[in-house]
């Protein structure tokens, strides 16, 4: 917002220097060059300042209303026709200097506001008034066209160089975003290798002594043996199936219940964590349902992010005559059981 750049010290300062230059040259240029019958100063001043005020005062955006544009333009072009009423015929550059940088100013402002067509426009009608003003020129009207060079490269670089700002500040948050992108990468990159560390780790918990039994035992492998290595197996692929869902206490229950014969799928398709609620949720209700279950298959799904519903739990009865049982999750943390 245009508020905080005029609360800068500096810019206050230097707004504060311009409009004393301003009000100290007016003042000069009426007592030295206007005539008897000019318009008291105050009317001059007062019908600039209307037109002058809103360009420059601070607003929430940098472009101005467009009912007020034009509203803007005519009360300037009037205050130029008044103030060139006030003026000798005797055009001099010394009688120009104050209009011309006057209203030079009015025209900066409303390019510098990114009303670009506005302000040429008011700059051109503001030519061309002081140019078909002087009926009986001691100069001819070439001659004091020239006065206006400087303005017009004022204008010239008012518009060329806010252009040149914003492209250069455009490429400056495109290599920002470039760098952010950048780093969110290589941070990425160091997650996953972070992970795949971890994954390797709770590979190696979960197998090691099942590989030492094989590798240095030639006792043959037991029942036991065997069921603990299927169980494994399966609480391995719980992990790697469920990875954003399971935590220590469903791999424990899940473990459990399939000791009792019960079946257990777990399927993660929602790809990443839930929410600490939801995850809570889950772990209750999914711990309730493996220590009741007794037999069947219970299968344990979570679904994407955008679907209504989170997780579902499905039981697949005890035994045959007993109807399956499911319960819904939904992203809200809504529980449904049916």
């Amino acid at each position: 917002m245009l508020v905080k750049y005029y609360r800068s010290r500096q810019l206050t300062l230097l707004l504060s220097a311009v409009t004393l230059l301003v009000l100290g040259s007016f003042f000069f240029w009426y007592s030295q060059y206007t005539t008897n019958r000019a318009p008291h100063w105050a009317t001059i001043i007062s019908l600039y300042a209307i037109a002058t005020l809103p360009v420059f005062l601070p607003t929430q955006r940098l472009a101005l209303p467009d009912a007020m544009l034009p509203l803007i333009t005519i009360l300037g072009l009037h205050s130029v026709d008044i103030t060139l009423s006030a003026m000798s015929h005797s055009v001099t550059f010394s009688s120009l200097s104050w209009p011309l940088m006057a209203y030079t100013l009015l025209a900066m402002g409303l390019v510098s506001r990114r009303h670009t067509f506005y302000g040429w426009l008011f700059f051109a009608s503001f030519v061309l008034l002081v140019l078909s003003w002087h009926s009986n020129y001691f100069l001819s009207r070439i001659n004091l066209s020239t006065e206006f060079y400087i303005p017009f490269l004022l204008m010239v670089v008012c518009t060329i160089v806010p252009q040149q700002i914003e492209q250069a500040v455009s490429k400056t948050r495109q290599a920002r975003s470039m760098r952010i992108i950048a780093d969110a990468g290589r941070t990425e990159e160091a997650d996953m290798s972070a992970i795949a560390t971890q994954r390797v780790q709770e590979v190696r918990t979960l197998t090691e002594d099942m590989l030492h039994r094989i590798a240095y035992n030639e006792s043959p492998v037991s029942r036991d043996e065997m069921d603990e290595f299927r169980f494994t197996e399966a609480q391995l692929r719980d992990t790697i199936r469920g990875r954003y869902i399971v935590n220590k206490e469903i791999l424990h229950a899940a473990w459990l219940a399939r000791q009792r014969g019960v079946k257990v799928d777990i399927l993660d398709e929602r790809g990443s964590a839930l929410p600490a609620r939801l995850s809570m949720i889950l772990t209750q209700c999914a711990v309730d349902l493996f220590d009741k279950a007794s037999g069947g298959t219970i299968t344990v799904r979570a679904f994407p992010a955008d679907d209504q519903i989170a997780v579902m739990l499905v039981h697949d009865g005890n035994s045959e005559d007993e109807e399956p049982s499911a319960i819904e999750i939904s992203q809200t943390g809504l529980v449904e059981r049916f």
